[in-house]
């Protein structure tokens, strides 16, 4: 039976290993993505304006592809945006135990609606209020997968980011 693993004692979440390394992991994942994504618009920007045949057929293919697989280089983006936020907060607070529940009363915009509690407290002390969960791709993470959360990094009064015991993130909770 696999147990859960002691939230670190460190100042800053970043400074476990399992966590600088899951963080490390999907930073450079994502910037490979986006290198192989930027070369192949890259490329084709180069075949359109640069080979000329007499059907024209491979620049206006070329062409034609240039506004697709530009709209394609938001995606790696916006994950290093969601990444350098994770980190930010990771370099800042400490890991501590907490208790999820997601809230199904409270209609929330941008993500699910879930409630906090820091295992620290008493379970006379209210929990925090509604935040939104979030990930990088998903507004509403899959149901089940918050309630696996741990551990979390952060404020409750403003949010941070919550993950499974061992640092692998789940998601960032924010006031909505």
């Amino acid at each position: 039976m696999k147990t859960d693993a002691p939230v670190p004692m460190g100042k800053r979440a970043f400074d476990d290993p399992g966590t600088r390394l899951t963080c490390e992991r999907a930073r450079r994942r994502a910037l490979i993505n986006l290198a192989v994504r930027a070369g192949v618009w890259m490329a084709l920007l180069i075949a359109a304006r640069t080979v000329e045949t007499d059907a024209q057929l491979v620049e206006g293919m070329a062409s034609f592809l240039l506004i697709p697989t530009a709209f394609l280089l938001a995606g790696p983006a916006k994950k290093l945006r969601w990444l350098r936020t994770v980190e930010a907060v990771l370099r800042s607070c400490p890991w501590q135990y907490c208790v999820v529940a997601r809230d199904q009363g409270v209609p929330v915009n941008n993500g699910a609606g879930i409630r906090v509690q820091l295992a620290a407290h008493t379970a006379e002390e209210p929990r925090s209020a509604t935040m939104a969960a979030r990930t990088w791709r998903l507004r509403r993470p899959k149901p089940g997968r918050l309630e696996k959360a741990t551990w979390f990094a952060g404020d409750l009064d403003r949010g941070g980011v919550i993950a499974m015991s061992g640092g692998h993130v789940l998601g960032t909770v924010q006031r909505p």
